[in-house]
């Protein structure tokens, strides 16, 4: 098989989510276009994914002092995305030089963009990916971003505002993630991009402790939609009620603070559904909150991606808070399949690194428009 030449513009992204459920890789051809070629997920080793999460609980700042369990994390990780890599190459029938760079987001373990040193800490060494799959390997984009006076995320608004917006429509482009991130590509006007809130993670913590087993997220909605949130109404007033729900934006948020185990209490009169219900209801109201306060206009085509998109019943109880006119579906229509949007993100934030691009993320973290990843040549 005669090597592809790299003028085909081939790309490869690589993103694990906060579920650390698997390690997903995608192939894409860039021009001015972006098309998915090919995609392939690894599942995470268990004792890895528990390692992680544990790692992510504590409160010690890892990337200053990081601890052996850290870099035996951080080994671990970096091999499953070599690995990835390497199958998603066999699957396409292609070789490493086929290949211009590899964006390479890793896990994020620690995310605190507003301490007094600020941080983002993932794992998934560039270098050793770079030297093991023999693809210049672009990485740290968060800590990057942070170094260059922003906050670390969201990241995609850059993306979406390239490829997805449309001069003569008003659109927002809805990640549900393990956090929610919105970017708001209004005619006329420029992208604006922040985080919401809790995503999936705090539904995903209430699916593992209380339904537990094989059960890692609640597909489609199942769970929550038997049971009923308005039992747990103090308990998603507490929440909903926390200061960073009325922070200006843009504004940045992480998993590391939410915890459902914090939230969680044994009453007889509810049940783990209605517990499920309460968090989904969480989610739906923290977002639709933010939008509607950040945009004022009658109308709005609203683009859903990430994990949470296939939650029907989420995206159900989002459509009925929404104002009348306010549209709602997912990015497919767009173009771009919701699952890979996120991954599609770091290919082409890969590519920009690569030709030396600044990225303009000045209204969506707060960073001046600068040099986005660490480039680590094959």
């Amino acid at each position: 098989m005669q090597p592809i030449s790299k003028k085909n513009n081939l790309y490869i992204g690589t993103l694990s989510g906060t579920s650390m459920d698997s390690i997903d890789a995608t192939l894409l051809k860039i021009t001015n276009k972006i098309k998915v070629i090919n995609s392939y997920s690894v599942k995470m080793p268990k004792t890895l994914s528990n390692k992680m999460m544990e790692l992510s609980k504590m409160k010690k700042n890892l990337f200053l002092y990081p601890t052996k369990e850290l870099r035996e994390a951080d080994e671990e990780f970096t091999f499953e995305t070599v690995n990835v890599v390497r199958k998603l190459l066999k699957k396409s029938k292609l070789r490493n030089s086929d290949i211009h760079a590899l964006g390479s987001h890793g896990q994020t373990i620690q995310h605190r963009p507003f301490s007094k040193k600020p941080y983002s800490l993932q794992i998934g060494n560039p270098k050793i990916i770079s030297n093991l799959t023999g693809i210049t390997t672009i990485g740290n984009f968060r800590q990057t971003n942070i170094t260059n006076g922003g906050s670390g995320a969201p990241l995609t608004p850059s993306f979406h505002n390239f490829f997805l917006r449309d001069k003569a429509k008003n659109r927002a482009i809805i990640n549900i993630g393990g956090i929610t991130n919105i970017t708001l590509l209004l005619k006329n006007k420029k992208t604006i991009g922040w985080d919401t809130g809790p995503g999936n993670c705090l539904i995903d913590q209430s699916v593992k402790k209380l339904i537990g087993g094989k059960f890692l997220f609640d597909k489609n909605g199942d769970f929550a939609r038997k049971g009923d949130f308005k039992k747990v109404r103090k308990t998603v007033d507490l929440v909903i009620k926390k200061p960073f729900f009325n922070l200006e934006i843009p504004k940045s948020d992480s998993t590391e603070n939410y915890d459902f185990s914090k939230l969680f209490f044994k009453n007889s009169n509810l049940s783990k559904f209605d517990w499920i219900s309460a968090m989904t209801e969480i989610t739906a109201l923290t977002l639709v909150n933010s939008l509607v306060k950040n945009c004022s206009s009658k109308k709005l085509n609203i683009y859903i991606c990430g994990g949470g998109s296939k939650n029907s019943y989420l995206i159900k109880r989002i459509k009925t808070k929404l104002p009348r006119n306010w549209s709602i579906g997912n990015t497919k229509t767009l173009g771009i399949d919701p699952m890979f949007v996120e991954t599609s993100t770091f290919g082409w934030l890969a590519k920009q690194r690569l030709e030396n691009k600044k990225i303009d993320l000045k209204s969506s973290t707060g960073a001046i428009p600068s040099l986005t990843g660490e480039v680590f040549q094959a």
